[in-house]
């Protein structure tokens, strides 16, 4: 029998998704390090996050009140991302389901976290402009749709004839 070669854009797609699953869980870490630094601050008598307020739009707000579970979620979103594309890049068998199980949750939760945005801005902003671009609900739009595209994409990959074969799982072949 002769082994499974990497099919075309294979190696690409493991690495993103390793790189991006390192990144995300850092920023989860580095989110955590900023929400317990502004909640140790505001125990101490100035309420960053009051301060803030009036800069921040709605969703950023609620983002901030619950950052342990966010930053929980972004850091084994990444940690599972990480692994994932690690074991995407060495040919298991379990990794490409795995990876567009990952895809699903991700554009799911995209769309979910889209909606709770646009109806949070909706809400909060009175007829104000949004404080930033970033905070603009037309960049909040175009980075859900890439992302959406993104997943729809490598969903649309990993369920091709030719990753299906290359990954299809042959107990006689040795797997490093």
């Amino acid at each position: 029998m002769r082994e499974s070669v990497m099919p075309e854009g294979g190696a690409l797609t493991g690495w993103l998704c390793v790189i991006a699953g390192g990144l995300t869980a850092v920023f989860g870490a580095l989110f955590a390090v900023a929400g317990w630094l502004a909640a140790a601050l505001s125990q101490d008598g100035g309420n960053l996050l009051a301060q803030a307020g009036a800069q921040l739009d709605p969703l950023s707000r609620a983002l901030l009140d619950h950052f342990v579970g966010v930053s929980g979620i972004l850091f084994v979103l990444g940690v599972a991302s990480l692994v994932i594309g690690v074991q995407f890049l060495r040919m298991r068998p379990s990794a490409r389901p795995a990876l567009e199980i990952l895809a699903w949750l991700v554009l799911v939760g995209s769309i979910l976290v889209e909606v709770a945005a646009l109806a949070t801005s909706r809400q909060g902003s009175g007829g104000q402009e949004a404080a930033s671009w970033i905070s603009s609900p037309l960049t909040s739009l175009i980075l859900t749709f890439l992302q959406i595209l993104a997943c729809y994409l490598v969903i649309r990959f990993v369920r091709s004839p030719a990753v299906r074969a290359a990954f299809h799982k042959n107990p006689s072949l040795p797997r490093v």
